[in-house]
């Protein structure tokens, strides 16, 4: 099992799984080709040696002086709660740590997807708002917050 940064040779792997999870709310193969120039922290889970095993992927940009939001977060469902969707998270929380002006990370989550809430809730994310028709299924989100203690880095 690895943590790796996406490289544009996981692009068509990405998409597709993106698409089988979000469908019409997945993010477009040019969006995603974008944020692989474009991001302050995309990395991807995989298992195997030779032939490599798509886990999940998080995306973390950089959006404000002191805060990094995380705008595509997922794990295949075939590898859903096995504590991968944790490894991602903490990898992040980890890197923003390390730079010293994050002080949040902030994600928007879908308000039915509990399972998520709960994963986000159990890291100390907060939540914030909520915000109406926030998906182009017209679906709520809840804008979650996690506020940056550097004494535990």
């Amino acid at each position: 099992m690895k943590i790796r940064k996406v490289k544009f040779k996981d692009l068509n792997e990405i998409h597709k799984l993106e698409q089988s999870i979000f469908n019409e709310d997945a993010f477009t193969l040019d969006l995603i080709k974008e944020l692989i120039n474009n991001n302050t922290f995309f990395f991807k889970l995989e298992r195997g040696k030779i032939k490599k095993d798509l886990i999940g992927i998080i995306i973390a940009i950089k959006d404000k002086a002191d805060r990094i939001n995380v705008i595509n977060f997922f794990v295949n469902p075939k590898y859903q709660r096995k504590g991968y969707g944790s490894l991602l998270l903490k990898h992040v929380i980890y890197n923003a740590k390390q730079l010293n002006e994050i002080k949040k990370i902030v994600l928007n989550v879908n308000v039915n997807n509990t399972q998520a809430i709960t994963l986000y809730k159990s890291f100390n994310f907060k939540k914030v708002q909520k915000i109406d028709n926030y998906y182009r299924t017209k679906e709520s989100s809840y804008l979650m917050e996690l506020k940056i203690d550097f004494l535990n880095n």
